[in-house]
């Protein structure tokens, strides 16, 4: 019996839940499961739910694709993410979901320059690791999820200058933290843009925790940003940020121990962060912060010619 890839619609939302939490698949995806959680990342406004895929033998659930499209100075770009029940793998069901996506992707009317697939996965993993390799995606970077053991966190040292608001939805600290978030990561790798409308959706989503972010000020100026978020079985220090001409003086250290207090304080779970296997600096710096590699993370591309490729 052949399976049926059909649309998603918010009607089918237990059922993927049902699918993300299925024993073979959820280490993978542990970032979308726990109570609530799958709502957040659907709230998302870079995870189009017109892309969004599932997999049917029958009546019975299988599997799900689903896609990011983010924006860069180079073009706009997808992250694919497909997963199938163990017991039905191998039957071309993850091909068949990944290029109803990829389909669903090019046909978006707001998508003028596709130029590049991307996919990941938690590694070593021989499933996803040839999946990927059969669609033709080719390792392009690696992320670490690290570590910190709780407890002993140093006080965080403000510079001299350094002052410190907790983000609280006004128009000023949305406007803060969208322009420092830009400014700190326009040279990353895959660097995404934001726009204060991406800010302003990020903060009104479900699961969203406005005292998880802190706001460094030197002057008038936001000069560094601390996110924090809490998963099902970790809580993150999602994202830090050092404006360009604010580093180097002690403003990441600071954030780090602020946000590593945070989320001591928000949950017994482990404190992790991901990191960029090829950032230096900030690899040294966790490091020394008591941050150890844990897992990682592996990132796939293939390069499209144009938007038919």
């Amino acid at each position: 019996m052949p399976a049926v890839i059909r649309p998603w619609t918010t009607r089918d939302l237990e059922t993927l839940r049902t699918l993300m939490e299925d024993p073979g698949i959820a280490g993978q995806f542990d970032i979308f499961t726990g109570p609530g959680i799958l709502e957040q990342r659907l709230a998302d406004p870079h995870l189009r739910h017109g892309c969004i895929r599932l997999a049917f033998l029958g009546d019975e659930p299988v599997g799900f694709g689903f896609a990011f499209v983010l924006p860069s100075a180079a073009g706009d770009w997808s992250v694919v993410r497909v997963a199938v029940r163990p017991p039905f793998r191998r039957r071309g069901i993850g091909r068949a979901l990944a290029d109803a996506v990829v389909e669903a992707v090019k046909q978006l009317p707001d998508l003028p320059h596709l130029v590049e697939l991307g996919s990941s996965a938690w590694t070593p993993s021989p499933d996803a690791e040839g999946f990927a390799a059969s669609l033709g995606y080719r390792t392009d970077r690696m992320f670490w999820l690290m570590e910190r053991p709780r407890g002993a966190v140093p006080e965080p040292r403000w510079p001299d200058r350094i002052r410190t608001r907790v983000f609280d939805g006004s128009p000023e600290t949305l406007k803060d933290w969208n322009a420092v978030y830009n400014d700190s990561f326009s040279e990353h790798y895959h660097f995404v843009p934001s726009s204060l409308d991406d800010a302003r959706a990020i903060a009104a989503g479900p699961g969203f925790r406005a005292d998880g972010v802190l706001l460094a000020y030197r002057d008038e100026r936001c000069v560094g940003f601390c996110r924090c978020e809490l998963h099902e079985k970790r809580g993150e220090i999602g994202t830090i940020g050092v404006a360009h001409g604010a580093r180097g003086i002690g403003i990441g250290r600071a954030l780090l121990r602020w946000g590593v207090r945070w989320v001591e304080a928000a949950t017994p779970l482990p404190v992790t962060l991901t990191v960029d296997g090829e950032n230096e600096s900030a690899l040294r710096l966790y490091r020394q912060e008591r941050f150890e590699v844990t897992r990682t993370r592996a990132i796939w591309v293939r390069r499209l010619a144009d938007r038919g490729a």
